[in-house]
């Protein structure tokens, strides 16, 4: 009889979701490092935009403590939209409450998103998302918090993250070319359950300018946390280049 060799890693990295998100751990899959698996812990998501949000919330320590128990290298907390809800003083606040509690350390969706732009250089930015227009002032102020002007934010309109998850890649590249203006420092794509990473390196070869998505920039701080600095190929330069 044959055996599987035993398991072995060199980092494992925790997620926490919302409980409709299902494009994030199969494209994590794919694209992981030797030696990197993601584990997930997922918070009920009721709907009703963000107020539902608002609620699901109440889920998130419990995340951060399932996780602890599994003795993860580092944690990312994966709605967009809940870091932009916090504010980025508080989403910062709460990232570092997990590593005081727990001794992990963690990013947000929203916090790795602003700290990637921020290590481009990008100081204005475009902004395209699946969302309804309500969405999109706490993400721009958060932004401003960064020092990073959103000068464009368009979105889709769509209603729920099942809507956005059914969006398909060529969809998204569409889209993105027509939101985008050749004045911006980089394009940011909005959103956990929007497959935006899958357009990520190919739209950014078009556009000549840095693209940043929600997955990429969660995973390049996931990553960095995790102490993983391996070359991500395919999906923007964010993930071929150095980490910090």
């Amino acid at each position: 009889m044959q055996m599987m060799d035993q398991m072995s890693w060199r980092a494992k990295i925790g997620l926490i979701t919302n409980s409709g998100q299902i494009i994030t751990e199969p494209r994590y899959n794919q694209l992981a490092p030797d030696g990197v698996s993601f584990h997930t812990t997922r918070m009920l998501n009721p709907g009703g935009g963000l107020d539902g949000i608002r609620q699901m919330e109440r889920a998130s320590w419990r995340g951060v403590e399932e996780l602890s128990t599994a003795r993860v290298d580092s944690i990312a907390y994966c709605c967009t939209v809940s870091g932009a809800l916090r504010g980025m003083d508080d989403d910062k606040a709460f990232c570092v409450e997990v590593e005081d509690r727990y001794g992990i350390p963690a990013t947000s969706t929203m916090l790795a998103a602003a700290e990637a732009l921020q290590h481009v250089g990008a100081e204005r930015v475009v902004v395209a998302t699946p969302y309804t227009e309500g969405h999109h002032e706490p993400e721009r102020a958060y932004l401003a918090q960064a020092g990073i002007d959103a000068f464009a934010i368009r979105g889709l309109g769509l209603e729920g993250g099942e809507m956005y998850s059914k969006v398909t890649p060529a969809e998204i590249y569409d889209f993105c070319l027509e939101t985008w203006d050749d004045s911006a420092d980089a394009m940011f794509i909005s959103c956990m359950n929007f497959d935006a990473i899958a357009i990520a390196g190919s739209l950014e070869e078009r556009i000549g300018k840095p693209v940043i998505t929600s997955h990429t920039a969660t995973l390049w701080r996931a990553l960095a946390l995790a102490g993983i600095d391996d070359p991500v190929d395919g999906v923007g330069s964010l993930l071929e280049g150095n980490r910090v």
